[in-house]
């Protein structure tokens, strides 16, 4: 049996940034569950290499999920048999938030990055927030306005390039569609805080906001040298 390969991206919030006081982000994480089977039977692992695993994060995850079968995380130090046990026993795969090259440079440096493509095709559901979301594209604009941004490599599990915060980080949407514009980057997906995309075996198949129409997903691509951004379809092929 082939396992479907699934990313479930979400583009800020959620259960790690209850201070944003959007309690409807919740619905979010209900229907990742949901994609895995009864809450009772289900094994989620939390990476949280990005916020240099952050303890209050911590905490926030297994507080959030703390009615399924199996809660466990992969601390940074731990090795690449480590996280090939994680990984072996789990369902769902959430990865938090963060500083996202910090993190890719981590997962290279152990070898986590090609086992976590090993568990996608393994039937893992691979998921995250913000750095968590975008880190599974090819192509990805990384950094703050205060620091810059800067062109970056993903894991390239879905082709493309992908930007998280879209309408909630005017000067990151800026340099998103104008490296797009300037054919610097490529086409891609951009996601609003409070919404997710479910993405399987590379098509869209479902995106839901937890923050009413005014918060979407988007395609974002190059049309004749200017950008173009339209809400993102059903059905949108990221291959």
């Amino acid at each position: 049996m082939i396992n479907p390969v699934q990313i479930f991206a979400i583009g800020g919030g959620g259960f790690t940034h209850p201070a944003d006081n959007f309690p409807h982000d919740a619905i979010l994480e209900d229907f990742l569950l949901d994609l895995a089977g009864p809450i009772a039977e289900v094994s989620i692992g939390y990476i949280g290499h990005a916020s240099n695993d952050n303890p209050a994060k911590i905490e926030m995850f297994h507080k959030r999920f703390d009615r399924c079968a199996n809660i466990t995380t992969l601390p940074l130090e731990a090795n690449l048999t480590d996280a090939k046990g994680f990984l072996n026993d789990l369902d769902i795969l959430y990865v938090g938030g963060g500083a996202t090259t910090k993190m890719l440079a981590h997962w290279q440096k152990t070898g986590i990055c090609k086992i976590l493509l090993e568990a996608a095709h393994d039937g893992v559901i691979l998921s995250g927030v913000s750095a968590g979301a975008i880190c599974w594209f090819s192509e990805l604009l990384l950094g703050t306005a205060n620091d810059g941004y800067t062109l970056h490599k993903g894991l390239g599990l879905l082709a493309g390039s992908a930007c998280p915060h879209f309408n909630n980080e005017p000067p990151r949407k800026r340099a998103f569609e104008q490296q797009i514009a300037n054919r610097h980057l490529a086409a891609g997906l951009a996601i609003d805080d409070g919404v997710a995309i479910h993405i399987c075996d590379g098509i869209v198949t479902n995106i839901i906001s937890a923050r009413g129409a005014s918060a979407n997903a988007y395609f974002v691509k190059n049309n004749r040298n200017k950008v173009e951004v339209k809400p993102l379809d059903l059905g949108h092929q990221v291959i």
